[in-house]
């Protein structure tokens, strides 16, 4: 698994920290940049989407995992497992890890897909689970699913994390700062596939 450097805050202090970094984004009406990005979960999940983006775009497929604490109170991420091209299924809980969040990226650039936004089905099983989650596009941004608010929310933007170098922005079809069920449902209906 792989290890944080530092030890766990106290679960109210992560919690204001991650409710302001998520306010701070809904009300700014412009994505964070990775430099601006402070909160230790998220600086650790982008790092961790670093290292495991090349292999979903090698593989043209979404790998995916859980993040939490070990026995030891480090922050670590479960090994990614392998998904398909739009699905991934992480492996079971390991035990002693107390689960804070899961993860998955969304596999190699292509317009046959919305890829850079999270899905219906990935904010409907954050909310349906009731854990937070994280999502990587192939253009190297990241969001985050708040499960007690339910809304999909852009952490950072384009080349946040490693992007797919074949990735070309859809300037038709760009993604908004934040999504509820309902408005990526209207996403997904108003879709023309023009990119």
């Amino acid at each position: 698994m792989e290890k944080l450097l530092f030890k766990r805050s106290s679960l109210l202090t992560l919690c204001v920290l991650v409710c302001g970094l998520v306010m701070a984004c809904a009300t700014s009406g412009i994505a964070q940049t990775r430099a601006s990005v402070t909160d230790e979960v998220d600086i650790f999940v982008l790092n961790f989407f670093d290292q495991i983006q090349q292999r979903s775009f090698d593989n043209g497929v979404e790998y995916c995992g859980l993040i939490g604490y070990d026995e030891n109170d480090q922050l670590v991420a479960t090994p990614p497992a392998k998904g398909t091209a739009d699905a991934c299924q992480p492996d079971e809980d390991p035990e002693g890890l107390e689960i804070i969040a899961n993860y998955h990226t969304h596999g190699s650039a292509t317009h046959d897909a919305d890829t850079e936004v999270a899905s219906i089905d990935d904010l409907k099983a954050d909310i349906n689970e009731q854990t937070d989650g994280y999502i990587a596009t192939p253009g190297g941004r990241v969001w985050f699913n708040d499960s007690e608010k339910e809304v999909s929310l852009l952490l950072c933007g384009v080349g946040c994390v490693k992007s797919d170098p074949r990735f070309k922005e859809c300037q038709a079809f760009m993604p908004a700062e934040s999504y509820t069920l309902d408005s990526l449902k209207s996403r997904e209906e108003n879709d023309t596939g023009e990119c």
